[in-house]
């Protein structure tokens, strides 16, 4: 069965509400942690990974927290993924077809590669700024207007 881990999926929540505080402020990890209903403890653990990778940072004290280190434009999902995952790999043979003994003729093979190669480029094509877009699209919608979903949300590059 393929599965998003439980890392990934609060580690995606954590950063897309870290994109979407306009505030200025950094979030305190004890608000993240209730209002997004992630365990205190799995948050720092999280929030740890995320900091030694340089995607958000933490400012110690009273009135300290997380916030990202890098416009969301420019942090992808693919990014998260790797930092909390690592590499995205759906079959062993396509890290290491060598070690493979089917791999010459290996009938499914290719469709793998080429479900893994979709998937990473769906995910490096989905940035944070993206997903706070639909996030907010949600709100509006749940609050009962009715508004059209966007067609494509696109984002220049700099």
């Amino acid at each position: 069965m393929f599965r998003i881990s439980r890392r990934l999926d609060y580690g995606l929540q954590v950063m897309i509400a870290l994109a979407a505080n306009n505030t200025g402020r950094p979030i305190p990890s004890a608000q993240l942690s209730e209002s997004l209903n992630i365990p205190l403890p799995f948050l720092h653990q999280i929030a740890h990974t995320l900091m030694q990778s340089g995607l958000i940072k933490a400012t110690p004290g009273p009135r300290g927290g997380l916030r990202l280190n890098h416009p969301a434009k420019n942090i992808t999902v693919l990014k998260i993924a790797e930092v909390l995952e690592g590499p995205i790999c759906l079959t062993p043979c396509l890290e290491d077809p060598e070690e493979c003994p089917r791999n010459e003729i290996c009938t499914s093979r290719l469709m793998w590669e080429e479900l893994q190669n979709n998937i990473i480029a769906y995910l490096s094509s989905t940035t944070l700024e993206k997903l706070v877009a639909y996030s907010e699209l949600m709100s509006v919608q749940q609050e009962g207007q009715v508004v059209e979903e966007p067609q494509n949300v696109s984002v220049q590059e700099d």
